[in-house]
């Protein structure tokens, strides 16, 4: 699995690669409800379809965040690089101060807990926004599959120790949660600033580079596909404005690199990476 380190002023990062999975063209052509298959798949052209899960940690004046926890050690194949990206950074998981949830897809958060029903990153602190507990606590009591009233079981069991927060909160200095609702009701990115340098953490404000021209496209996935297409376009036109680094969760690792607009569209600027 790959790190890429990096530094936002005074503040240590790396995006961790969780694994890359692959997305068969038929499964992410499906994806777009609103569109036409033979439209997605233009848009898709020769492309490999995007999978690589990109995880955020930052060193903050000595305070760890992880942002989200990926599939963990038991997860599929292939996954599992966000422990082994952390002993690469010589960092074990009870070394980890804040474990910051953006949302509670099972990509972001089936690497929790231990078998055994225990959090992998005991000493932490556990962060997220009180929309997103909200709907998966009422999600997965509502539901009868097994999975879902295990993780029902295990997040309440650790309520005590989740911190509820809000847009525009600072968890630690400089790093600051920012409102991305659509994807799921309580969908939140992180903002790290320093020294005049800016990273946004857009998790999964989209899935695919082409839709970045096709943003009014509708995702599968997302809670309020109506509302992910207006956070989308506002938050994309952001990171134009401001000229800022971005990172998404689901492009090609590391995910980083910064948005453009040509004739219109919204173009990505991928940063290079030499592993």
């Amino acid at each position: 699995m790959s790190v890429h380190q990096l530094t936002i002023g005074d503040i240590e990062c790396a995006v961790l690669q969780e694994g890359a999975a692959f997305m068969d063209r038929e499964s992410v052509i499906a994806r777009y409800p609103n569109v036409e298959p033979a439209d997605v798949a233009a848009a898709l052209g020769d492309s490999e379809p995007s999978g690589s899960l990109n995880l955020l940690y930052i060193n903050s004046g000595g305070t760890r965040i992880l942002a989200d926890v990926g599939f963990g050690a038991d997860g599929p194949a292939g996954m599992g690089g966000t422990l082994k990206g952390l002993a690469e950074l010589r960092l074990s998981p009870a070394e980890i101060d804040i474990v910051f949830l953006t949302h509670f897809h099972s990509d972001h958060i089936a690497g929790f807990f231990t078998p055994a029903g225990e959090p992998v990153y005991g000493n932490a602190i556990f962060v997220t926004m009180q929309a997103e507990w909200d709907e998966w606590m009422g999600r997965w009591a509502a539901s009868g599959a097994e999975a879902d009233q295990e993780n029902l079981a295990r997040f309440k069991a650790q309520q005590d120790r989740f911190q509820f927060v809000s847009a525009g909160d600072e968890i630690a200095p400089g790093v600051t949660v920012v409102d991305l609702i659509g994807h799921t009701l309580g969908h939140a990115g992180l903002l790290v600033e320093s020294g005049g340098e800016r990273l946004l953490h857009v998790v999964d404000l989209l899935h695919q580079h082409f839709q970045f021209a096709n943003i009014d496209w509708h995702f599968s996935f997302d809670t309020d596909s109506v509302q992910a297409v207006q956070t989308r376009r506002r938050v994309l036109q952001q990171c134009v404005d401001e000229e800022i680094l971005t990172l998404f969760y689901h492009l090609d690792f590391p995910g980083l690199g910064k948005v453009t607009r040509e004739g219109g569209a919204f173009v990505w600027n991928p940063t290079e990476f030499k592993s």
